[in-house]
């Protein structure tokens, strides 16, 4: 776990490199969920067990980003993002090993881990699914319905991490359709709430640690800044939302580094 911090950097840095290389979209978004899902797949790695759901499909390369490191798919694999024909696609696919479902259309991934979840406790399968929502998504009811249902049924291998990064296509978050209070609501719907910086990889698997152990569903509300650590995307969070890397921020994140990483 002492190298996770190096080795979000080094997603990081391949997320900027494949988002010059293919000129596509979502790079915010890919940065702001990196840490949380380097995070998590160290958690699974340590656990030998669990899936990785991630409902806002449009960070697809950052989850390629991830696999790659994990040694889940190849460079190859990697380098063919949004090529012709490729199956590594600008959305998550999930024809890829270690993804056990397609996202892209917000709203779906938490009512499926719900009932896989739901069918591992009734069979006694030792499993743990976690979901990674944006906070943005939460704009869809059907999330709300599924919080409420597994919550109801006390699913205790069931978790959420909650990219909050406070930004959406268009406009903030409390501007489109407002959250706060977010913590007082899940708990409200009966879920155990975490809060945690979500850039932190050694205190975002402290807290999946925590809710592993728990006996009811947990939400980590995880802190997030869209564009993050490039203070030139961080400025323009929603502009990045759509606009992919040029070399120019390629340079910023070397200049970042520290010195024995460069």
């Amino acid at each position: 776990m002492s190298n996770l911090p190096e080795l979000a950097w080094e997603v990081k840095r391949e997320i900027l490199e494949m988002s010059v290389a293919s000129q596509k979209p979502h790079l915010s978004s890919c940065l702001s969920v990196s840490d949380i899902l380097v995070s998590l797949f160290e958690v699974k790695k340590s656990l030998g067990y669990g899936e990785v759901y991630l409902s806002k499909g449009h960070a697809a390369l950052a989850l390629y980003c991830v696999l790659k490191q994990f040694g889940v798919i190849s460079e190859a694999d990697l380098r063919s993002y949004c090529a012709n024909g490729s199956i590594f696609e600008g959305h998550v696919n999930s024809r890829i090993d270690g993804v056990p479902l397609s996202t892209g259309s917000l709203g779906h991934a938490l009512a499926f881990a719900l009932g896989s979840a739901l069918a591992d406790s009734k069979k006694s399968i030792k499993a743990s699914h976690w979901v990674v929502l944006s906070d943005g998504e939460l704009n869809e009811g059907s999330n709300w319905e599924s919080l409420l249902f597994a919550a109801h049924l006390q699913i205790p291998n069931l978790n959420v991490v909650i990219d909050r990064n406070r930004l959406q296509s268009l406009l903030g978050t409390e501007a489109t359709v407002r959250l706060e209070p977010l913590k007082d609501k899940l708990e409200a719907f009966g879920w155990m709430v975490l809060q945690v910086e979500g850039h932190n990889p050694h205190a975002l698997v402290n807290a999946m640690k925590v809710a592993t152990s728990e006996s009811r569903p947990v939400a980590l509300i995880a802190e997030t800044t869209k564009g993050h650590p490039l203070p030139s995307l961080m400025s323009e969070g929603v502009r990045y939302h759509y606009k992919p890397a040029d070399q120019g921020h390629l340079l910023e994140f070397q200049a970042l580094l520290p010195s024995d990483k460069v």
